[in-house]
């Protein structure tokens, strides 16, 4: 068999965080003295978009939590949360909400255990920033056997081929031996494949693949199925 190595997503594959910024936006908010209903569609949308931006590396975190307390909070008294200082909240609620929230998907701790029993080498590739995405890992899996890449830190962001190449280079092996796991159609499985890498899209709520992205190597509703494949290859 030839010698491979998986990478994996973490946000919606190995782990979920329920919604974790939406709700450190509603804790941020009630002490920026302006509480706002997380459950209402037009505010979550609103946050969804708030933070679109700073996902996708464009804007920093200080930026975008400006523009949320001028958006939700205008006319509180905020002469204690300058940018640096909401930022520094921000990131405590955060911080403090992974033990409530963050848990591993079913089957994420087999899976690991299932291709660590076959000697093949795994990691994760995410984007997100690293304190936040580090504790979500350590508080869903524990301590995982294998590097862990988040975008911030490596200065690479997916789907971008650079981001792809860092994951290669951490696992040792050539894309085409290299294995990736995500949930995200676009962000996973067409910017890994467009990279070299055999794909597979975890589509656990059996949705219908984009018609205009490239297809993946192989699909899975269940964790349980990726061992199988990988081990056939």
């Amino acid at each position: 068999m030839t010698r491979v190595a998986v990478g994996f997503d973490f946000d919606h594959t190995l782990g979920f965080d329920n919604g974790l910024e939406l709700h450190a936006f509603g804790r941020l908010a009630e002490q920026l003295g302006a509480p706002i209903d997380i459950d209402q569609p037009d505010t979550s949308a609103s946050i969804e978009a708030l933070l679109a931006p700073f996902r996708a590396a464009e804007e920093p975190m200080e930026a975008m939590l400006s523009r949320f307390a001028a958006t939700f909070a205008p006319s509180a008294q905020r002469l204690d949360f300058d940018a640096v200082a909401l930022s520094v909240r921000y990131r405590e609620i955060c911080y403090r909400l992974v033990d409530e929230l963050v848990q591993a998907m079913p089957g994420a701790v087999e899976c690991i255990a299932a291709l660590a029993a076959l000697d093949i080498p795994i990691g994760i590739l995410t984007n997100g920033w690293s304190e936040l995405q580090e504790r979500k890992i350590a508080r869903a899996l524990g301590d995982f056997p294998g590097p862990v890449l988040v975008s911030d830190v490596v200065g690479a962001y997916k789907p971008s081929a650079q981001a792809f190449r860092k994951l290669e280079a951490a696992l040792g092996v050539d894309p085409s031996d290299l294995w990736y796991v995500g949930d995200s159609p676009a962000a996973d499985i067409a910017g890994a494949g467009a990279y070299g890498l055999r794909t597979v899209w975890f589509n656990r709520g059996g949705h219908a693949y984009p018609a205009d992205l490239a297809a993946p190597t192989a699909q899975i509703e269940h964790l349980a199925a990726l061992a199988p494949i990988v081990r056939g290859t």
